[in-house]
């Protein structure tokens, strides 16, 4: 989804697929009728009622599915909802909890946030970063 487009030179729109816990930031004010981040309209959003909900699979299907990345973003750690939905996501994907992420899932390309609902700009800043260093890989 990132090649140059031949005729102008320039990259296609990275796609970003986010899985988002409805209670970590305040993901409906944040997004068009199409689930699509108005601040950054090549990222798709899916909201949940718990980050603790993700499974890799869903992620990797993303990313089998032409997704340039995707990520979960959670409510603090320490603040979930439900307890501990967000601890359980973090260690799925950091490999510490079964189900994890399989061995050829590019792990450059999986991304984790976890804030509250005040922290609407400091998610929109880290979201920035990840797909800065995302679009560094070939």
């Amino acid at each position: 989804m990132s090649e140059a487009n031949v005729n102008t030179g320039e990259k296609k729109p990275r796609v970003i697929i986010g899985f988002v816990c409805e209670r970590s930031i305040p993901i409906t004010e944040m997004i068009d009728a199409q689930k699509a981040l108005v601040d950054d309209p090549e990222t798709k959003i899916v909201i949940l009622p718990c980050s603790g909900m993700v499974k890799p699979t869903q992620m990797e299907l993303a990313l089998t599915k032409g997704a340039d990345a995707t990520f979960v973003c959670g409510c603090a750690i320490g603040d979930c909802h439900y307890r501990t939905g967000n601890i359980m996501i973090r260690e799925r994907l950091e490999g510490e909890r079964n189900p994890k992420l399989r061995k050829a899932t590019d792990k450059r390309r999986v991304g984790m946030f976890f804030y509250t609902m005040k922290d609407r700009r400091t998610f929109l800043d880290a979201l920035a970063q990840f797909k800065a260093a995302v679009s560094d890989i070939q």
